[in-house]
């Protein structure tokens, strides 16, 4: 089965025209609606000091602080609310890879909406706010989880984690693969599990419940871990306890 658009990755029909302009105006609205409090609170507090003058100076410095810490809350807000009102949320299936494809644009604007939030959350890497900011995204995550540090979770709105499982630093999680498609599987990691750091989890990936995987291990493509067992490896396999002498 041939997908539209597989010869040009951006061919110039009226529809990936206007799905490329969409590309730039939706990320544009979205970061300067995140901005605009900020904006709006500084000219305001700008009215009242002179910046001449050292107190005031100082005073400022530390509000930028803060500003940046609300910047974070609400681009955080700002790209949730218009990934859900414009549904931007996958499933899982195969799909074409131009912008003609009603999916492949989804998919990567979710994306770019996405990405820099992610980051720009992970800078102070306080796990609750990772969280909650995935759960409003469509990822299905357990209480207790614990997100270690600079983890890349590609594809949340297709990613389930269990509770109380830790997810090492510098993960990635990928539930898609763009091969002659881009195919979009689920991935499904399940409670009180460890995750190494640096391992790479492909699509279709199941971890069952009270899994270990060893660090810098590669999980596979619709590979099924057992529940209770240790893996490790590239890719993994079961590792075996050696008898006790």
């Amino acid at each position: 089965m041939k997908y539209a658009g597989e010869e040009k990755k951006i061919p110039l029909t009226p529809i990936s025209i206007a799905r490329l302009v969409l590309l730039l105006i939706i990320p544009g609205l979205t970061f300067g609606l995140a901005l605009f409090p900020i904006l709006l609170s500084n000219f305001f507090i700008l009215q009242y000091l002179n910046l001449d003058n050292m107190l005031h100076l100082l005073i400022f410095s530390i509000f930028l602080i803060f500003d940046f810490i609300f910047l974070i809350i609400t681009v955080a807000l700002s790209s949730a609310l218009f990934i859900n009102l414009l549904r931007l949320k996958y499933d899982e299936g195969e799909y074409g890879k131009s912008l003609c494809d009603k999916t492949a644009f989804k998919f990567i604007l979710y994306f770019i909406l996405y990405h820099p939030t992610y980051k720009l959350i992970g800078i102070f890497n306080i796990t609750p706010l990772k969280s909650f900011y995935l759960s409003l995204i469509g990822c299905k995550i357990g209480k207790n989880v614990f997100l270690a540090g600079e983890e890349w979770l590609i594809d949340p709105c297709a990613i389930e984690i269990g509770e109380n499982t830790m997810v090492g630093g510098k993960t990635i999680i990928t539930a898609h693969l763009a091969e002659e498609k881009l195919i979009v599987k689920k991935v499904k990691i399940g409670k009180n599990c460890l995750i190494g750091g640096q391992s790479l989890i492909l699509p279709g990936a199941i971890i069952e419940d009270n899994v270990v995987v060893g660090a810098k291990s590669l999980v596979t493509k619709n590979q099924k871990l057992q529940k209770g067992k240790t893996y490790a490896g590239i890719p993994v396999k079961e590792v075996t306890k050696k008898p006790k002498k």
